[in-house]
């Protein structure tokens, strides 16, 4: 790509450029149910890396990010760090699920371990080893909301920050093609009529185990149920029409 040369600007295209080219500590923010999740725990993750979930709830405590004591079957206590400090030390993705419900006793210290490697250090209580992030260390974090959401100090830290939409195109990929195109439209609106991805996948997954479509529809996308199964029963014939060569 030339200087002079743009990508199209949508929040997957822009993300996707960022950590292509090693800007690794993103934001993915929006609509629940596109994807953010998946994209976050693999995509642009280097070969043999790994990538550690942190779901964040007004209950968790810092232990959840860089480790807690625990007792043992032999009734030792021992420190199990925690998977931040795991990303770190395996020079992993960080993969940070819902952001903004980190609550304030834990916002200092992530904000600790999301920061440059030249600023992030980590003192094992147990052994006194320092650990410090390894080659590869990224960090992507997502959240259903607004980044104004945020405290500043966090935002940050998080340089890159792409809007959501729309379904990752693979994700789309992924269900079967007759629903496709509805998924796409259904999951894309700002409507009363939206649906996440996660509806049609469940939807599918009834259909294929009951075979009665409009019950499923009915079970798994209420409000467009009517609408939607007339469209989804034409597609079903059309394409058994063409496999079958009309006959």
């Amino acid at each position: 790509m030339s200087a002079t040369e743009t990508i199209e600007q949508t929040g997957w295209n822009s993300a996707s450029f960022a950590m292509k080219h090693g800007l690794d500590r993103v934001l993915l923010y929006g609509k629940p149910g596109t994807g953010k999740t998946y994209f976050a725990l693999n995509y642009f993750l280097p070969e043999n890396k790994k990538s550690y979930r942190l779901i964040c709830t007004d209950e968790m405590t810092d232990g959840d990010l860089v480790g807690t004591y625990r007792q043992s079957d032999n009734g030792i206590w021992k420190f199990h760090e925690g998977f931040a400090i795991s990303a770190w030390r395996t020079g992993g993705r960080l993969v940070v699920d819902e952001i903004n419900r980190c609550n304030g006793d834990v916002e200092s210290r992530l904000m600790a371990l999301i920061d440059t490697v030249a600023s992030s250090s980590f003192q094992n209580p147990e052994t006194g080893e320092i650990v410090t992030p390894q080659e590869g260390f990224s960090v992507v974090a997502t959240m259903n909301g607004e980044p104004e959401d945020l405290s500043p100090a966090i935002l940050d830290r998080l340089v890159v920050r792409a809007e959501i939409t729309e379904p990752h195109p693979d994700a789309i990929l992924a269900l079967p093609e007759y629903l496709r195109a509805l998924a796409q439209t259904y999951a894309a609106s700002n409507d009363e009529d939206r649906y996440s991805l996660r509806s049609f996948i469940a939807f599918h997954e009834l259909y294929t185990a009951s075979g009665n479509m409009a019950s499923s529809a009915r079970i798994c996308l209420p409000r467009i149920a009517e609408g939607i199964t007339d469209a989804m029963t034409l597609l079903l014939s059309e394409k058994q029409e063409i496999e079958t060569g009309g006959n």
